[in-house]
């Protein structure tokens, strides 16, 4: 078996729809700029830096979109494959190459192009021009226990299996354990992508997923709520107890606060969610909360309804009646 190298990379794509590539100094391939992570960055750090050492730009995180996780031969270094975290930046004007890049080249991706590196011709480009599903990566919420019930395991399967089986991936907090394992398990067996987001403390006490597409290691609890907003393009609560309270509320006052425009929906098992949305209709009908959030939640009893109602959904107005982004780099 190969070794492989781990490196974050960034698309950027022109008005024309042409796509950056850089080739550095001593080699033949054209890739996109990016390269291998430095002691303690997760993979968006990584692909901020170097875009910045390599072209002399300093990209907006908070604007950064993750595309996938990509593997591919490595372009200069026989043996060896490289896994590529890659993420999507809108268009920035880049002057001239820095450190090692020697030549800059836009690229049409539905070209065939000489020299292009294997992960860019026939990994990313390929993914660049494939019908995208809405909210394509689902940010999942759900429980580190099995529950009481074996529907609920059943249920939360069957929504892993339809998520891979949509051509959506999963970005999920990580865990083997209780329905997080379950849904991670399924989602894999399905052919699709599965990405975590853990603290080192959780994963020094062995709970992390073995076989996950990726996994970024955080510092603390709160990077890690706000990374696996970053990566996903919807949130979608499953049965779980107060942690999956907590980080659903979280994301849905965010989307009222107009900090982002993604969806937020319940999957409703066997009316597990009815009780909180009892006490939503009390808090609207009370005054506490404006009906069209309420009506901005998904709530959905099976997956094939959640993906039909993700693609009709539309992003309600901010709460102050605009575009109230805290920071830039809160908005995934």
């Amino acid at each position: 078996m190969s070794d492989q190298i781990t490196v974050s990379a960034v698309v950027i794509r022109n008005p024309e729809g042409q796509v950056l590539t850089v080739r550095k100094r001593g080699t033949d391939s054209l890739m996109f700029p990016g390269g291998k992570p430095e002691a303690g960055e997760i993979s968006l750090q990584t692909a901020v830096r170097e875009f910045s050492e390599e072209l002399g730009v300093d990209l907006d995180e908070g604007s950064l979109k993750f595309l996938g996780v990509f593997t591919a031969p490595a372009a200069n270094e026989d043996g060896f494959s490289v896994k590529a975290t890659v993420f999507e930046h809108p268009y920035v004007e880049v002057a001239k190459p820095c450190a090692e890049i020697e030549h800059l080249q836009w690229v049409d991706p539905a070209a065939k192009t000489p020299g292009l590196a294997p992960l860019t011709q026939d990994e990313v480009f390929p993914a660049l021009l494939r019908p995208v599903p809405a909210a394509q990566r689902l940010t999942v919420f759900t429980g580190s226990a099995i529950g009481t019930s074996p529907r609920f395991a059943q249920a939360v399967e069957a929504f892993g299996t339809a998520v891979a089986g949509s051509g959506r991936e999963v970005v999920y907090g990580g865990g083997k354990v209780g329905l997080m394992g379950v849904v991670a398990d399924a989602a894999l067996a399905g052919g699709g992508q599965v990405h975590g987001v853990m603290p080192q403390v959780l994963i020094d006490g062995e709970l992390a997923h073995p076989g996950l597409t990726s996994l970024e290691v955080v510092p603390d609890m709160h990077a890690r709520k706000k990374l696996m907003a970053q990566l996903g393009d919807g949130f979608v609560a499953l049965p779980g107890g107060a942690g999956t309270l907590e980080e659903l509320f979280e994301a849905w006052t965010w989307q009222q606060l107009g900090i982002h425009r993604k969806p937020v929906a319940l999957l409703d098992v066997d009316g597990f969610w009815q009780p909180l949305l009892r006490m939503l209709e009390q808090m609207t009908a009370n005054g506490f909360l404006s009906s069209q959030f309420l009506d901005s939640l998904i709530v959905a009893s099976t997956p094939e309804e959640l993906f039909s109602k993700l693609e009709s959904w539309v992003p309600p107005a901010a709460k102050w009646g605009k575009d109230n982004r805290e920071t830039v780099s809160q908005n995934g």
